[in-house]
This record gives C-alpha cells, sequence and structure tokens, in this order.
C-alpha cells in the first residue's frame, strides 16, 4: 500500500482472534492515513468498549479534517425500506457465494493463484521490468478468465528508481552495521560516503528546541510524527533540519512493531519543493531506539552513510479489463488492485491479494452464472506506491466518463482478517454495505463498517473525482508488522483467511453492481 503514506485510511482493527467475536468490546483500532499531497495524518491508535465511543476528528492539515466513525446502520431499515428488501432478495446469491468461496471449487484458489504470481514477479518496483512483465501476467490471465477489452493503458513519466548500494554503520562511540533501506528516490551521497558525527532527536518538539545543532551533521529522528505516531509524516522535521544544515536524514521506520525490518517508503513525502534534497533513510526501530540510547547518555555519535542508487523516470501501465453488464453495461462499478510493489518482500499483502480477489471474483459469478446488470471493471493500478500515479493518470484520461462510475473498490490495507468495509458515499451505500455484511454472517467477517473520508489509497482519486468509495478492511493490527518489508511473504498470507475476503469482495461487487437501485453520487458529512 501503500500505505502506505500517501495513502490512505488504513482503519487497522485487532479484533480478539476469533471470527466467533459478535461486539465491539475491546477492539483495538489504529490507522495510517495520508493523501496525494502529502497533507498526511497516519497511525491514529484507540482502545474503545464500543462503537458509539469512536468519533475521531483529526486534523490532516490547517484546512483539512480527517474523520473516521463506526457506521450506525440502526436506522437502515426504517429510512430505506424497499432499498433493505431489495438487498435482502440476493441472500441465497451471497449464500451461494459463500459456499463456492469457502467450501466449493475456489476454496484456496486466492491463495494458489497469488503464490504462483508472487513467486515469479517478486520485487514488482516502479519502472523495471519485473512490473512490466508481471503486468502482462496478469493481462493474459484476465482473458484467460473471460475478460473482455483487456487492455494496458500508457503511464508516462513514473519513477524508475532502482536500489544499488546502500550502506551505515555507527563508527563511534562503538562500531554497529546499521540496517536501512534508502526511501524511494533519495538522493545519493557523494562518494565515498558520508562520516559525520550524528544528533538523534526523540520528537519534532525536541528538533525544533534544537535546530542548531544540525549544521554539518545527519540526523537522526526517532519519531513518526505528532505524539510520536509511528506512520506519520506531518512535522516530520525534514525541511527544518535541511534548511538549518543537516547533510542526511536518517528515520525511525514506519512500522508498528520491527524484528529488525527497516521499511521501505518513497522519499517525496518527506521532500519539498524550494528545500534542499538529501540522502533519506529508514532504520529499524531497534537501531533508532539504540541511537537515542547513546545519545542520551551524552556519548558521541559517529555514523558512515553510503547511498548510491539510481533515479530515472520511464513509462509503466494500467490493465484494464471489464465484465460487461447485461442491463446497464455503460455504468460502470470500478474494482481495483494496484500490481506495482516496493522491492523488498514479495508484495503479497501489499497488494497482490487484491489482483486476486478482484479477478477470481468475477470467476466466482461467472461460475455461478451471475451476470450483474451493470459493468464490473477490473483496473489494476500502477506506480501507487509513488502517490498513486496510475489511478491519477485513468481519471485524466477518462474524465468525461466519470460520471458513468457508480461506485469505485479497491482492496490495499491486507487480508490479515476479514473485518469489514470502509467507505465514504451517501448514508444509502453505507446501509447496503452493513446489510451485505450482515447476511455474509459471522462465519465470513466481522461485520464492522467504518466510514472515513480520507484513504491512503487510489481511492483518494476517485473521491477528488465525485466517486463514492469502498475499500476492503483487511487489517487486524498487524499490517504495518509485514507492510513495505522483507517480511511482506506469502508466510504472512493465511489462505482460509484470503477465502473470506474473496467472499466479501465478491458479495459486495456482485450486489453493488446489480442493484436496480443506483448508488448514488456525493458524500454525507458526518
Amino acid at each position: 500500500m501503500s500505505i502506505s503514506w500517501t495513502v490512505y485510511l488504513l482503519v487497522c482493527i485487532i479484533v480478539s482472534n476469533s471470527f466467533a467475536h459478535k461486539s465491539l468490546e475491546d477492539i483495538k483500532y489504529s490507522g495510517a492515513l495520508t493523501d496525494l499531497n502529502h497533507r498526511v495524518t497516519h497511525g491514529l491508535q484507540w482502545k474503545t468498549k464500543s462503537a458509539q465511543d469512536l468519533s475521531v476528528l483529526t486534523k490532516n492539515s490547517s484546512e483539512d479534517l480527517m474523520r473516521v466513525v463506526v457506521f450506525n446502520a440502526t436506522q437502515c431499515p426504517s429510512l430505506f425500506p424497499s432499498l433493505h428488501s431489495e438487498v435482502a432478495s440476493y441472500q441465497k446469491a451471497v449464500d451461494q457465494i459463500v459456499a463456492t468461496t469457502l467450501n466449493g471449487i475456489f476454496k484456496g484458489a486466492t491463495f494458489g493463484n497469488l503464490s504462483e504470481f508472487v513467486d515469479n514477479f517478486s520485487n514488482r518496483l516502479s519502472g523495471t521490468q519485473e512490473l512490466e512483465d508481471a503486468i502482462d501476467y496478469v493481462a493474459n490471465q484476465m482473458r484467460n478468465f473471460g475478460y473482455v477489452n483487456v487492455h494496458t493503458e500508457k503511464v508516462r513519466n513514473v519513477p524508475a528508481w532502482k536500489r544499488v548500494f546502500e550502506e551505515a554503520q555507527i563508527l563511534t562511540p562503538k562500531r554497529k552495521d546499521l540496517s536501512i533501506l534508502g526511501l524511494g528516490s533519495t538522493a545519493n551521497t557523494l562518494p565515498p560516503g558520508l562520516v559525520k558525527e550524528a544528533v538523534v532527536f526523540n520528537s519534532y518538539t525536541d528538533l525544533i528546541a534544537n535546530q542548531s545543532k544540525v549544521r554539518g551533521k545527519i540526523a537522526v529522528c526517532n519519531f513518526g510524527g505528532p505524539s510520536s505516531s509511528p506512520l506519520d509524516t506531518i512535522d516530520n522535521g525534514y525541511a527544518d533540519a535541511v534548511t538549518s544544515g543537516a547533510l542526511a536524514m536518517l528515520y525511525r521506520s514506519a512500522a508498528s512493531f520491527s524484528l529488525y525490518s527497516p521499511h521501505a517508503r518513497r522519499a517525496n513525502l518527506y521532500y519539498i519543493e524550494g528545500v534542499k534534497k538529501v540522502p533519506i533513510a529508514y532504520l529499524t526501530v531497534e537501531d533508532a531506539d539504540l541511537l537515542s540510547r547513546i545519545y542520551a547518555r551524552g556519548e558521541k555519535i559517529t555514523i558512515y552513510l553510503n547511498i548510491n542508487d539510481i533515479n530515472g523516470t520511464k513509462s509503466s501501465r494500467n490493465l484494464i479489463g471489464d465484465i460487461v453488464g447485461r442491463e446497464k453495461p455503460e455504468e460502470v462499478i470500478v474494482v481495483a488492485g494496484h500490481t506495482d510493489t516496493w522491492d523488498v518482500g514479495q508484495g503479497a499483502q501489499d497488494d497482490g491479494f487484491a489482483i486476486y480477489l478482484a479477478l477470481l471474483g468475477t470467476n466466482v459469478l461467472k461460475s455461478l452464472n451471475f451476470i450483474p446488470r451493470r459493468t464490473i471493471r477490473t483496473a489494476l493500478w500502477t506506480a501507487e506506491e509513488y502517490g498513486y500515479l496510475g489511478s491519477a493518470a485513468y481519471i485524466k484520461s477518462h474524465r468525461s466518463e466519470m460520471d458513468k462510475v457508480k461506485v469505485a473498490l479497491e482492496a490495499d490495507y491486507g487480508c490479515l482478517a476479514s473485518t469489514g468495509l470502509i467507505f465514504n458515499g451517501k448514508k444509502k451505500l453505507g446501509c447496503v454495505l452493513n446489510q451485505i455484511l450482515q447476511m455474509l454472517g459471522t462465519s465470513v467477517n466481522y461485520g464492522l463498517v467504518v466510514q472515513a473520508n480520507m484513504y491512503s489509497s487510489d481511492l483518494n482519486n476517485f473521491e477528488d473525482a465525485g466517486v463514492p468509495v469502498v475499500s476492503l478492511n483487511g487489517d487486524d493490527g498487524r499490517y504495518f508488522y509485514f507492510h513495505h518489508t522483507h517480511a511482506d511473504t506469502m508466510t504472512a498470507v493465511n489462505t482460509s483467511i484470503l477465502d473470506q475476503c474473496l467472499a466479501t469482495w465478491t458479495a459486495t461487487s456482485y450486489i453493488l453492481a446489480d442493484l436496480k437501485y443506483s448508488i448514488p453520487r456525493g458524500f454525507d458529512k458526518f
């Protein structure tokens, strides 16, 4: 995902470990949100004993407010009785979808297809041949799965950055190698690298209070953003430190948990127009804490840092394919994911699984002879990790068609648990989603519907175009254990949970595409 960063609303959910939970008692939520304009609020964390306790207003910039609420569906049947009755009429279809995905011919299919894909195409980095080969592979699968109008659309000038050589070491007071990942499109150090004294800051306030100390040194930021949120890039201190003379920036990884696993991310979350670009990398959480402890004892820290990567731009491609609607083919439901990843791990959770939820979902529908009224368009974006560039290009080139896009769905928060759905739109949409989850039952999902007005995914771009949006919430609170690390592999994926996510996503996309009632445009304030 990009969480990812630019990202997203990530409402992460830890519900205890069983799908038998029928209340929201002691649910822990955490979030990660950013948007394309780098107005980012990451790492909201709170614990609530009831859904009513959850009502968050978080300042995202001077003019924007990030809002997240658990959707209240208690009045839905009385407010929209005819809609409620129509959705209820899909119960048999939902039962068939559940049966075929959890116990029928599609049981294990998502795991099997995903594992073969990521085992063959692991590091699908923007601008690489590996990504383009992966796009061709999936395009052939789409044709074999019965999609029509399968084609790619060029996206120009995507970053083509390549990690070549990155090394860091504490030289004093005691030698120790540091595990780092340079952020995507980082500036390089000059040969043969930097050997400089380091100053360590534990918060943005700490950095501002000691800004004069950074000149000619390496700044180590053992914090994320406000309140030390691990995923936040607001008040990250980059501009403050660099304009005061910092020669390089080393940040604590954007992780909620670490087993000595640095995270990958993009540098332009920190780079600001008019401020010099200096080398920037993520440290492991463990090394960031180590440096803080050494610095707190008053010991002088000297660090060797050498980053020599390749920067450039290339063209890439979005991949599009349709299952044409039987009655209203001109009206479209977009079901999306993204093909690109960082160059660590396999990109199974971010975002390979979404590719196969989309492809296999349409296969499930075809196997049951469920052809929806509207067209389901599978759209697999490129260069999401660099700020949703593929979806932005699609919307720009299809601007005149956006009024025909009734709702956009994207899965980009993993599938570690089939938690529920996140949306932004009119109340009717929330009511439909809530009813679908109830019809699926607790053997398939937790039944949680969350309303959010910002996301850290391509859905941001569709919101800006006025399209209602729906996200799969597949986080059980562990997403940022694996996110953008070497640990994002098939080992972290559970085949039964993938089946549950497939059932949830397929039923949701089918009903939204088939309802006689059309999802209204616009967004309710909440």
